[in-house]
C-alpha cells in the first residue's frame, strides 16, 4: 500500500467540529509541507477526515523561521491554488503560530500580526523554558494590541508537564489553550499525552488543533479518530471553540 494513502480499515465517526485552528500546510517555508503537491495531499486528507475549514499557520520565529507576512502571503496563494486546482472543497483563511520572541515583538509594534478570526492570536512557548515575563506580555497582548491569545500545545512543554498548577494559573489570566489531537492520540511520548488527558479531565482545552506537518500525523489522527479515546473529547464538545472563530 502507498504510504500516503489513507487505511480506511476502520469507519471514522462524524466531527463535532469542522474547523483546523492550527496546521503548517503552506508549502515550503517551515517544518511543514515541502511542496505544493504534499499540501495538497495532507489537506485532502483532513477533507476526508470531515474538516472543511482550516486555519493556517505557519511558524513565525525569530531564529528558525523569520517568516514576513509577504513571504507567509506568497505561500498561502500557493496552497490555495494548488488544492483549488484539485478540486478540494476546503474554505481557508491565514493566521501564524508565533513564537514569543523579539520578531513577535517587532511585528507587533508595527502592525504586521495576522490574528485568527477577528483577535485571536496563537502564541507559543519556547521549548527550553517559560519566556521571561510571560504573563506581564499576555496582559499586554490583550490591553495594548487588543489580542486575545491562545497558548498553542501547552501540554508538550515539559516544564509545564512536571508543575502542572501554571497550567491553572495561566487559565487565571484568561489565557486560552490550544491542545493538539497529536498529543491525545499518542504521537508524541506518554508524557504528553497524559498531559493532555489531564486538560481534558480538567476542562481546560478550549481549541484543538492538528499541528499536522506530514503524512506520518495523518496515519496517527485516523488512529485517534478511530479509537475509544476520541470519545473522551467528544464528551466535552459543548467546551470547543474551533467553530466560533
Amino acid at each position: 500500500m502507498d504510504f500516503f494513502h489513507l487505511r480506511r480499515s476502520k469507519r471514522l465517526p462524524e466531527l463535532f467540529w469542522h474547523t483546523d485552528i492550527h496546521s503548517h500546510v503552506c508549502p515550503g517555508i517551515d517544518d511543514g509541507s515541502p511542496s505544493p503537491e504534499r499540501s495538497v495531499q495532507l489537506v485532502r486528507a483532513m477533507h476526508d477526515f470531515g474538516f472543511r475549514r482550516m486555519i493556517v499557520t505557519p511558524h513565525v520565529t525569530d531564529e528558525v523561521f523569520p517568516n514576513t507576512p509577504e513571504v507567509i502571503a506568497e505561500s498561502y496563494l500557493r496552497l490555495t491554488e494548488a488544492c483549488m486546482r484539485e478540486g478540494i472543497d476546503m474554505q481557508f483563511s491565514c493566521s501564524a503560530e508565533y513564537r514569543i520572541d523579539e520578531l513577535l515583538f517587532d511585528l507587533l509594534s508595527r502592525g504586521q500580526v495576522r490574528p485568527i478570526g477577528r483577535d485571536y492570536l496563537l502564541v507559543e512557548n519556547s521549548w527550553m523554558q517559560e519566556p521571561a515575563n510571560l504573563e506581564c506580555f499576555l496582559f499586554e497582548l490583550r490591553s495594548k494590541y487588543g489580542f486575545k491569545p491562545i497558548l498553542a500545545h501547552p501540554e508538550r512543554y515539559v516544564y509545564y508537564q512536571r508543575h502542572r498548577e501554571r497550567y491553572e494559573a495561566l487559565r487565571a489570566q484568561d489565557i486560552f489553550f490550544q491542545v493538539n489531537m497529536l498529543s491525545l492520540a499518542g504521537h508524541y511520548d506518554k508524557a504528553c499525552m497524559h498531559t493532555a488527558e489531564w486538560l481534558l479531565e480538567h476542562g481546560m482545552i478550549d481549541f484543538i488543533g492538528s499541528d499536522l506537518h506530514r503524512m506520518a500525523h495523518v496515519e496517527s489522527l485516523r488512529n485517534y479518530f478511530t479509537s475509544r479515546d476520541f470519545s473522551k473529547l467528544e464528551a466535552v464538545s459543548h467546551l470547543i471553540l474551533n467553530d466560533t472563530l
